[in-house]
């Protein structure tokens, strides 16, 4: 995918105007069409505002730009363009990130990463109340053992509290929209 595709798809996604996005970014319209064209492009800081005007997660569309052999993930994709793209994937990984994948995967938390990966793929697949439902209930339910000193391990990875409660708020603000995703902030 090209930076233009990116952009325009995106747009199109989110049903807002090349007008709209001229008038919100303070470019002309013409410099709209030129970067959905591929005739110019935008700096790395009009990219990202472009994504948070639109309200939507830059990462899938930007992911592609980088990594054009990854074109998403489906059922379908033999397995080497997976382990491509998850071998880049955790290149660009945040410290805080490999770490919480590494104890899903290794930690002494009692569950079978093969299961608590199929509860995440089935959390993903459902509508966005659910999951800001799931994630309400998710949060209480950490903050109440932890409140009691009923952790599996207080001593080992913990989530990222403020980034959980972050994202259900972002996450309510786009089911009140109808929209099927969100971007944060901080990420």
């Amino acid at each position: 995918m090209e930076i233009c595709e990116a952009l325009r798809e995106s747009r199109n996604l989110s049903g807002k105007s090349q007008e709209y996005m001229s008038m919100e970014l303070g470019i002309a319209r013409k410099t709209v069409q030129n970067w959905e064209k591929g005739v110019s492009e935008p700096s790395l800081g009009q990219a990202i505002e472009w994504f948070k005007l639109l309200d939507i997660n830059p990462l899938p569309y930007l992911f592609q730009v980088v990594y054009p052999d990854m074109d998403g993930i489906s059922s379908k994709d033999d397995i080497a363009t997976i382990r491509k793209g998850l071998d880049n994937l955790l290149l660009s990984m945040p410290d805080e990130g490999i770490r919480q994948l590494m104890y899903l995967f290794y930690g002494d938390h009692g569950s079978s990463p093969r299961a608590v990966l199929n509860m995440l793929t089935a959390h993903l697949q459902t509508p966005m109340g659910a999951r800001v439902s799931h994630g309400n209930v998710i949060l209480k339910n950490y903050e109440m053992a932890r409140k009691k000193g009923r952790l599996t391990d207080e001593n080992h990875i913990q989530p990222n509290v403020e980034l959980l409660k972050a994202a259900i708020a972002k996450g309510e603000e786009a089911e009140v929209k109808d929209a099927s995703a969100y971007v944060l902030d901080k990420l």
